[in-house]
């Protein structure tokens, strides 16, 4: 391994290696994947309670841990809540900010902008909404039973 780690501790370049995946501007901090599988088991607590959001992991974890594919950065969440790979304070966190996605794209006035020149209202709007929010298929089903406009 590269010397960029002092007194065991990781450098910025090795843990946003761990964390975010190898930079496509920099060398490499690890010299194989076995030394990047020994560096993440070793600092993988303190990574794990760095990792900021609910329901995101660092990509060594997805690399060397997770029991199922990466599904990229946009599905994320609702793969480890499908999966049920989330902490309980994770997953609550989550199940609130995903409702409050899904209300807000009921208030009458609500629009989606799905990109320039592309504003959706209604049903369709609703329907992006959930998919950029990441909201797990199965809650907007269920929670659409609640509201008549929901599609």
């Amino acid at each position: 391994m590269r010397t960029r780690s002092h007194r065991g501790q990781l450098d910025a370049i090795a843990e946003m290696e761990l964390r975010l995946g190898p930079s496509p501007y920099l060398p490499p901090s690890f010299d194989s994947s076995e030394h990047a599988r020994a560096a993440w088991f070793r600092h993988r607590e303190q990574l794990m309670e760095q990792r900021g959001r609910p329901g995101r992991r660092p990509v060594a974890w997805w690399a060397f841990e997770a029991p199922i594919g990466y599904p990229g950065y946009n599905r994320e969440r609702s793969t480890l809540y499908g999966a049920g790979l989330l902490a309980e304070g994770e997953r609550e966190e989550l199940l609130r900010y995903w409702r409050e996605q899904f209300d807000r794209a009921h208030d009458p006035n609500f629009f989606h902008c799905g990109g320039p020149g592309k504003i959706l209202h209604g049903a369709a709007a609703r329907r992006e909404h959930y998919r950029w929010a990441d909201i797990p298929p199965a809650l907007v089903e269920a929670w659409s039973a609640e509201h008549p406009d929901a599609a």
